[in-house]
């Protein structure tokens, strides 16, 4: 930010110099070229009242009289020469009076009877710095000869351009300064917004997503804070989103719902699944005598056990139902081994179980799981009203798996023939015959996974599941 600064400073100090050396160069030569007309105005006059002055002299031959007038006229200032000159020839004359004295008596060109074709006007000529005149002397129509003078522009002319190129210097580094100044001021108005957007932008990239910006004006500065504060609070959604549902999904599902455009796997639609009930044996006489808070933690730390091993093998966590737990794998996003998928986590869950169990022996109250895992087809979305929704899955497959889990002895899974046929050759099943599910007229052929862990040893080998 600060080299944005620095570079916009120096492009306006750059400007304004060059904007300021434009303008005193053309101010000097308008201030030259008026000087100088000035003095041609100054120096014609001059030439016409000596010539008018030398008249009776010239024709009376009286140099003292003309001597006297050309050292009057030397009293100008920046004046470098003065002469009369008498004609003797059409183009030449003599020196009868002069500045110079040895300039008395030479020959010289007379200047105005070759530049001019009217008596009363005056031949002005340039050489180098000095700007000469000469004003012919005509009495009665009678040319009797000029009058020259010489003035030194360099006199009369450059001091008063150097003091006023002094002035315009002068005026040029005020100009210069509070340009300066001004840009100093125009970019820290421009830089600070665009300094706290950038601060803004580091809080947010470090986390910080409740990171907001007032608008400080109606620019296009406004407009870009105004389109991050859009943007954080679209974050902190997405975040919030993310956090609330990520307790029901995987990473890689919940990634994907929220690439998803418009969250388009979130509508409703028929999915074929693999439906996860997990209950807690005996849960009812199993938290007798427990305190209320010591019965919650005991939940908490089962359903921890069991969401860990859902979400770890791709399942989505449905609802927590008292002591039971409802998930399903093969949504939102798809899944061709979400069966199999089901079956694995389900062995993780008993597996977890077990352990915990073998690691508090003895210091507190062992946990014995139920499973019941069937696939089917279900309608899978967000299903509520506009005040309160829920991403579930709703359908007769729900229904089988939960009363598959009703039959499962604790440290048991029971899957139905559709899961089977999906893992056979890859799970170690067992065929537990045909049974007869509540609310199905047809019986369900019933598998258990032989490779879940064995039942808890105070449960018994044909304990069945309890109401609770």
């Amino acid at each position: 930010m600060r080299s944005l600064q620095l570079k916009f400073s120096t492009l306006v100090v750059a400007l304004l110099v060059a904007a300021s050396i434009g303008l005193a160069w053309m101010a000097s030569r308008h201030e030259r070229a008026a000087l100088e007309a000035e003095v041609r105005k100054h120096g014609s006059a001059l030439a016409a009242n000596l010539a008018g002055d030398a008249k009776i002299p010239l024709l009376g031959s009286d140099e003292l009289a003309l001597e006297a007038l050309v050292q009057h006229s030397g009293n100008e200032k920046g004046l470098v020469a003065a002469r009369l000159v008498r004609q003797e020839k059409p183009d030449l004359g003599r020196v009868v009076a002069s500045l110079a004295a040895k300039e008395q008596g030479s020959e010289t060109e007379l200047l105005s009877r070759s530049a001019l074709e009217q008596p009363d006007e005056i031949a002005i000529g340039r050489r180098g710095d000095l700007l000469w005149l000469a004003a012919p002397v005509v009495f009665s129509g009678e040319w009797l000869g000029e009058a020259q003078i010489e003035l030194d522009l360099g006199v009369l002319v450059d001091p008063v351009v150097a003091e006023g190129q002094r002035q315009l210097a002068l005026l040029a580094f005020v100009v210069v300064l509070l340009g300066i100044l001004a840009g100093i001021g125009f970019v820290a108005l421009l830089v600070e917004p665009i300094r706290r957007l950038r601060a803004g932008v580091e809080r947010l990239a470090e986390g910080d997503l409740a990171t907001r910006i007032p608008p400080t004006s109606r620019d296009e500065v406004g407009e870009l804070t105004r389109a991050f504060n859009k943007m954080g609070e679209s974050l902190l959604q997405k975040e919030r989103i993310q956090r609330a549902f990520g307790r029901y999904a995987s990473d890689y599902v919940l990634n994907t719902l929220l690439e998803s455009p418009e969250g388009s796997e979130l509508a409703g639609a028929e999915r074929e699944v693999t439906i996860v009930f997990a209950d807690i044996r005996s849960f009812t006489r199993l938290s007798e005598g427990m305190k209320a808070r010591d019965v919650v933690a005991l939940l908490n730390e089962i359903f921890q056990l069991a969401s860990d091993r859902l979400l770890s093998r791709g399942g989505t966590i449905d609802k927590f139902i008292g002591d039971s737990v409802m998930a399903y794998f093969g949504a939102p996003i798809p899944d061709p081994d979400h069966a199999l998928h089901a079956v694995s986590a389900a062995i993780d869950i008993l597996q977890a179980v077990a352990e915990r169990n073998r690691r508090l022996a003895g210091d507190g109250q062992p946990a014995r799981l139920g499973i019941g895992i069937h696939t089917g087809v279900v309608v899978v979305g967000t299903i509520g009203s506009d005040r309160r929704t829920d991403f579930t899955a709703v359908g007769d497959a729900v229904n089988v798996a939960h009363r598959l889990e009703k039959l499962a002895r604790p440290g048991e899974i029971l899957v139905s023939e559709a899961v089977q046929r999906r893992v056979r050759g890859t799970v170690k099943l067992r065929f537990e015959g045909e049974r007869q599910l509540s609310g199905r007229k047809e019986p369900v052929h019933v598998y258990s996974v032989d490779e879940a862990p064995p039942p808890a040893r105070a449960a018994g080998a044909g304990d069945r599941a309890e109401p609770t």
